[in-house]
């Protein structure tokens, strides 16, 4: 376990490239809504939007893969085989491939300056992380259990 715990530092820096992508997603996003539907207002109805509005939906695996790297993170001590697949996870959502999230996201990688450099940076923090190899943790392993609170269905 101290071996990967060795890797914390170059995961933390992932993390933060990883909410840096997450960030000019979430601009470029938001510019698209706003043509179409007018302006999407401050920043709580811009939550409301990202978690609610489906045109925010296909955002929804980077959120929670950054939220799961959060919780890891906080732990001391990381499994054997976690970075590796935590590398592994971010190869499967930021790669192309024809998942919801890559329909998206490879033409926001080709047309926004934002997002380029950003995905560039989280390319190269990754440099840091050791490749996926057999044996690694699936990410149900790895993360804690979300508890979501129950919404009120009155309005």
């Amino acid at each position: 376990m101290a071996a990967e715990s060795a890797h914390k530092p170059a995961l933390l820096e992932v993390a933060s490239a990883l909410r840096e992508v997450h960030r000019a997603l979430v601009q470029a996003t938001r510019r698209g809504y706003e043509r179409v539907n007018g302006p999407a207002g401050g920043p709580g109805q811009m939550l409301k939007l990202l978690t609610e509005d489906p045109y925010f939906a296909w955002l929804h695996p980077m959120s929670e893969l950054i939220v799961d790297l959060d919780s890891l993170l906080t732990q001391e001590l990381l499994p054997s085989g976690t970075v590796a697949a935590v590398r592994m996870e971010i190869d499967r959502l930021t790669q192309a491939g024809d998942s919801p999230f890559w329909v998206k996201y490879g033409p926001l990688l080709q047309a926004e300056p934002g997002v380029v450099m950003a995905h560039g940076r989280l390319r190269r923090a990754m440099n840091a992380l050791p490749e996926a190899k057999a044996g690694l943790h699936e990410r149900k392993q790895w993360v804690a259990p979300r508890v979501h609170a129950k919404r009120n269905s009155r309005s």
